[in-house]
């Protein structure tokens, strides 16, 4: 190994070391700051809506969005297998059954809409 390698190859190493320390440190700021007060009410209602609002955009996106486009239409797989598994995930709360749901449903619209 030269040493432009062995240089190239710590100096990657320190960029994750560095870049893995400053994910901790904002993570635990605000865990610190806030671990000794409480915050009003609303504010814990609000947060515990946060992470199913991330959940929803990133599955939105996607669900709707194919090569850079908006794809709101009946030949779009995923949307289509979304639909079953929103329901069942939705009369069974059961995250397993809305999985093997999604599954399943992406398959079949996959070769449904082959034979279009």
């Amino acid at each position: 190994m030269s040493a432009a390698t062995s240089a190239g190859t710590h100096t990657v190493t320190w960029l994750i070391v560095a870049l893995a320390a400053g994910t901790l440190i904002w993570r635990l700021l605000p865990l610190a700051a806030l671990s000794r007060t409480s915050l009003p009410r609303w504010a814990e209602e609000w947060l515990r809506l946060v992470p199913g609002a991330i959940l929803a955009a990133s599955l939105a996106q996607s669900l709707l969005v194919q090569e850079e486009q908006l794809t709101l239409t009946w030949r779009n797989p995923y949307l289509l297998a979304a639909l079953p598994a929103f329901l069942v995930a939705w009369r069974t709360r059961n995250v397993l059954l809305t999985m093997a749901c999604g599954m399943a449903g992406f398959v079949a619209s996959n070769y449904f809409l082959r034979l279009l």
